[in-house]
């Protein structure tokens, strides 16, 4: 019962929080504590006197937070003193005005990056930090290109350099005795990948953007030395964080840190234009989806989907599982190693190909990345929401309405036999 209690809870802060217009992040705070009286951890119930609310603050998620502040400070030097809008009136110059081309150019320079093992949060956040400038300079509905970016993240299923597609090989050969990426996996992620922006661009019309005229390259500014500067600045850090792999949150906090003290921007207006707002609700969300979890709130729904399986629902069912996973909690961490190794029996049990099922499975945990209260989602929204002109609460409800959408489109297309 508690279990389903929670789901409630959850549906519950998210209505309260649209109809009232209140910070999602600080409802979930309180109904997650409310909540933690009835949910039994180590110690007794989370919220009881004696361990005074303590599990439920460490659910606080630091690694997220610390990945938006940090990186949010170190771009917001090139966006305080213009750079970004430079380099982006000269990275839409390359399109010659045709706005419609803009969008399938970032998913295909998104999907090569994540098909050569290049999909980090580094190259994501990057991406959605030109997406967001892009938006608003040419007037392109900022989700539009946040899809953009995100759904061409999802061809690093079928990578056997890219994270995904690692773990996948890894239980293939335990469970099989061999690798299924890229030999397998990587042509049906990739149709997937396609598939999936394709109905992104059908839904937004992107072919309506009508073509503006270019942008003379004499009437596009020149960079000035501290725009130079910041813009050297990212290289590097792309060089400490991707390349080298160091942590990204130190690489920006270093490279950030150079570039105050060189002046490049104002102090002030960088720290001011960190999304506050948007990492209160991000991390109040994920508070309380901890506490949801651990009330075996997304077991028991995962569960139910279980006893519908058989030869015809069995791939869109594993989606649905990993999307719903992957939404709330880790796609590497938690999605993959608790599924894959049910695999082989319930395959066998209805007679379908157990590689289909990888990745259906697979793709399904990794189209759900659009989820602002998943890692990629929520620094996708605090990258996007930097921009002031967008409301971060109206940012924050179509990215999770685009999650379930995508899920259920990824779902069809294991249904129909685009994952094997």
């Amino acid at each position: 019962m508690i279990g389903w209690i929670s789901l409630f809870v959850f549906l519950l802060t998210i209505v309260v929080g649209i109809r009232k217009n209140v910070n999602l992040g600080i409802l979930a705070i309180a109904f997650g504590f409310i909540l933690g009286f009835f949910v039994t951890g180590d110690g007794g119930t989370m919220s009881s006197l004696a361990l005074k609310g303590k599990p439920i603050t460490d659910l606080f998620p630091f690694s997220i937070f610390w990945m938006i502040v940090s990186v949010s400070l170190m771009l917001n030097v090139g966006s305080v003193n213009g750079a970004f809008d430079i380099v982006i009136k000269k990275l839409v110059n390359l399109v010659g005005g045709r706005r419609a081309l803009i969008p399938i150019y970032v998913f295909l320079i998104m999907t090569v990056a994540c098909v050569l093992g290049m999909g980090t949060p580094g190259i994501v956040i990057l991406l959605c930090t030109i997406a967001a400038s892009i938006a608003k300079d040419q007037d392109i509905d900022p989700i539009f290109m946040l899809l953009s970016v995100l759904t061409g993240s999802t061809a690093s299923v079928g990578s056997p350099v890219a994270v995904v597609g690692i773990i996948c090989n890894g239980y293939a050969e335990e469970l099989w005795g061999q690798q299924i990426a890229p030999s397998y996996m990587l042509p049906h992620a990739l149709a997937m990948a396609v598939l999936t922006f394709t109905f992104v661009y059908f839904i937004f019309k992107g072919w309506k953007l009508e073509k503006w005229p270019r942008t003379k390259a004499e009437d596009v500014p020149k960079l000035n030395g501290k725009q130079k500067i910041s813009l050297i600045g990212m290289v590097v850090f792309i060089i400490l964080a991707i390349v080298i792999g160091y942590d990204i949150g130190l690489s920006a906090f270093l490279i950030a840190a150079v570039l105050l003290l060189l002046q490049c921007a104002d102090e002030k207006m960088v720290i001011a234009t960190v999304p506050w707002s948007s990492i209160l609700l991000i991390c109040g969300m994920c508070m309380l989806i901890g506490v949801v979890q651990q009330a075996g709130g997304m077991e028991l729904l995962t569960n139910v989907l279980k006893t519908f399986m058989n030869r015809f629902t069995v791939k869109p069912l594993y989606s649905i599982i990993g999307s719903l996973l992957a939404m709330v909690s880790s796609l590497t961490g938690v999605a993959l190693p608790s599924m894959l190794p049910t695999i082989p029996d319930i395959a066998e049990a209805v007679n379908v190909n157990p590689f289909a099922v990888v990745t259906a499975l697979a793709f399904g945990a990794n189209c759900t990345v659009t989820s602002p209260v998943s890692s990629m989602g929520a620094i996708a929204l605090g990258v996007m929401s930097t921009n002031s002109e967008w409301n971060s609460g109206v940012l924050f409800k179509r990215l999770l309405y685009w999650a379930f959408i995508l899920m259920g489109v990824s779902a069809f297309l294991a249904g129909i036999g685009i994952a094997g």
